[in-house]
């Protein structure tokens, strides 16, 4: 299912410059699935805006190619505040391709430092929430997970084993005065 929810992501890039009429839904109306939240953790913070693209519901995110590997495609994603996230490392299917001014342009193609528009479809992936009533009491919310204690730390040793000794650095000292000596003889004879 990664590589299916991937190849969605993926073959939504859309064309840089990409512009559509205001929508009413943000991204703070977007209900993400547990599926996206568990591939995508970053999707979240990264939603810029929810638009419609070729007819589809869906949410726009900013991506910049940090680097290309063997399998892998690793990006950035561009925050609504402006900033940077901390660098994603992708695995798009051999052969996956985004949408370019028209051209199907294969993924591991995109070169270092290319920004791309991203665009995640609504299908199976987010819903909007549905509009609550302002006189509708809210849900209590659930009690906090109890932490588990953190393991206690194993005790340092109280002196490290002695198991080298200095009989290996006499026996390289002597090797290297053995080498000098030969130098010297040779440099001697040849005098």
């Amino acid at each position: 299912m990664k590589k299916t929810l991937l190849i969605s992501i993926l073959a939504l890039l859309g064309a840089i410059g990409f512009t559509s009429a205001a929508q009413a839904a943000t991204c703070a109306d977007v209900n993400y699935s547990a599926e996206l939240l568990a591939e995508n953790p970053m999707i979240k913070d990264a939603c810029l805006e929810v638009v419609e693209k070729n007819g589809i519901e869906a949410i726009r995110l900013h991506a910049k190619v940090v680097r290309q590997g063997v399998t892998s495609t690793t990006v950035r994603w561009k925050m609504p505040d402006g900033s940077w996230s901390s660098s994603d490392r992708r695995y798009p299917t051999r052969g996956a391709t985004a949408d370019i001014d028209g051209q199907d342009i294969k993924i591991h193609d995109l070169a270092p430092g290319q920004e791309v528009n991203v665009y995640v479809p609504s299908a199976n992936n987010w819903s909007l929430m549905a509009a609550t009533p302002a006189a509708a009491a809210a849900p209590a919310p659930a009690p906090a997970p109890v932490a588990a204690p953190a393991p206690a730390p194993e005790p340092m040793p109280a002196a490290l084993p002695k198991t080298a000794t200095q009989l290996s650095l006499f026996a390289l000292l002597g090797g290297l005065l053995i080498l000098l000596g030969g130098a010297v003889s040779i440099v001697r004879t040849r005098l």
